[in-house]
């Protein structure tokens, strides 16, 4: 039997009535997908390029913030698009031991939801760079190390 989820605190919706309709629609369908189809969901949250809907795609950033999804784990999704983006190899990258504190930052960054929206919209590199708290070391690798 599983324990009750603790009750999160969600920020309010937005006001306007076609705000409202969005934030509600969002909503729904986050709830019928974790709730019916929580691969799907898993799938979907996965794959940065995959379309959604905006209002969904906001749903899913508020429920990241809040970390309410815990089969998502931001170094396995977002750490090596982001190196990409930063014109590293996460494979190569992969092999080296200073990855692990990588890991650890990423995994525990407050941006998480604000990340994962500005990776699906192939966000700028100076866009992630204002962002990311891997950034430095991010360019420092691209600098210092040969190419594999």
């Amino acid at each position: 039997m599983s324990k009750p989820r603790p009750q999160q605190k969600r920020p309010p919706p937005p006001g306007g009535e076609a705000q409202l309709h969005d934030y509600l629609e969002g909503e729904r369908a986050l709830l019928e997908l974790r709730c019916c189809k929580p691969k799907t969901l898993s799938a979907l949250i996965h794959d940065l390029a995959h379309p959604m809907s905006p209002s969904l795609e906001q749903a899913i950033a508020r429920c990241l913030a809040g970390r309410e999804l815990e089969g998502f784990a931001p170094a396995e999704t977002l750490l090596p698009v982001m190196m990409r983006r930063f014109g590293l190899d996460p494979a190569a990258c992969g092999r080296d031991p200073d990855i692990h504190s990588l890991r650890t930052v990423c995994s525990a960054c407050p941006k998480v939801a604000g990340c994962w929206l500005a990776l699906r919209h192939d966000a700028s590199l100076e866009e992630c760079t204002s962002f990311c708290p891997n950034a430095e070391t991010f360019v420092g690798w691209a600098t210092q190390r040969p190419a594999d």
